[in-house]
C-alpha cells in the first residue's frame, strides 16, 4: 500500500498531536481549472466573490446538460480514485486580509468539503499563477526574510487552520507548487521550506510558530 508522505511541508499535523500522521493516497486525479486562475474584474483585480462556483467550473468548457447526472466527485470516487489534487490560486488570499480573506477561505473550505463529502481525500495545492503580477510566483523568490515570503507565510497559516477544521484525515496541504528558487539547501529545498514546514505544523497543532 503506497503512502505518500507530503513531508514537513505538506502534511497538516493531526489535531493537537505532536506527531503528524501521513494520509494514505493511492490513486488520484488533478482538478486544475475550478479554483485556479480566479476570475478578474475589468480593472485587473480579483472579481469578488473570488473563484468559480462548481457550476461555473463544469460549464466553462461544455454545457451543464452534457454532464452525467449527479455529483461529479461521487462519480470520480466510483471510478476507483481515492483523492483529488486541487490546484488553488492563492492570489485572492494574498490580496486581502481580515473579513475579505475570511470570505475567500470560506469559499475554499466549502469546495474542499464538497469533495470530501464524496469520500475522496484532497491534496490542496497553493498554485501561484501570473495573471496578477503582484501575486505571481515571484512573491516567494526573495528569500525567507523577504516581505513577499512574510505575506505568503501568513496566508499559508490561515489556509492550514482552515484545512484542519475540515479534518486532517482527509486533507493534505502543499504550501507552494515547485517554486523556481535556487540555490537550494542541503535538503534539496529552498531556504523558505523549513519555516513553512514549522509554520504548518504549529498552526495545525494549536500553537503559533515564531
Amino acid at each position: 500500500m503506497k503512502r505518500i508522505f507530503l513531508a514537513s511541508l505538506m502534511i497538516i499535523a493531526a489535531g493537537l498531536s505532536a506527531h503528524a500522521q501521513p494520509i494514505d493516497l493511492k490513486r488520484g486525479v488533478g482538478v486544475h481549472e475550478w479554483l485556479n486562475w480566479s476570475p478578474l474584474a475589468s480593472n485587473g483585480s480579483y472579481a469578488w466573490p473570488p473563484y468559480r462556483t462548481y457550476a461555473e467550473w463544469l460549464s466553462s468548457e461544455r454545457p451543464l446538460a452534457d454532464w452525467p447526472p449527479g455529483d461529479q466527485f461521487v462519480r470520480i470516487k466510483a471510478m476507483g480514485f481515492d483523492f483529488v489534487r486541487l490546484t488553488v490560486d492563492p492570489g485572492p488570499l494574498l490580496a486581502n486580509t481580515g473579513t475579505r480573506r475570511q470570505e475567500a477561505l470560506d469559499i475554499l473550505e466549502a469546495a474542499v468539503r464538497r469533495v470530501t463529502a464524496s469520500g475522496l481525500k484532497v491534496v490542496f495545492n497553493l498554485h501561484l499563477v501570473s495573471q496578477v503580477p503582484a501575486y505571481s510566483e515571484t512573491i516567494i523568490e526573495g528569500g525567507a526574510t523577504s516581505s513577499g515570503v512574510t505575506l505568503y507565510r501568513a496566508m499559508v497559516e490561515d489556509v492550514a487552520r482552515m484545512l484542519v477544521d475540515v479534518g486532517t484525515g482527509d486533507v493534505a496541504l502543499e504550501p507552494f507548487n515547485e517554486p523556481g528558487y535556487y540555490p537550494c539547501d542541503a535538503t534539496g529545498l529552498p531556504p523558505l521550506g523549513d519555516p513553512f514546514g514549522k509554520l504548518v505544523h504549529a498552526r495545525s497543532s494549536g500553537h503559533r510558530w515564531r
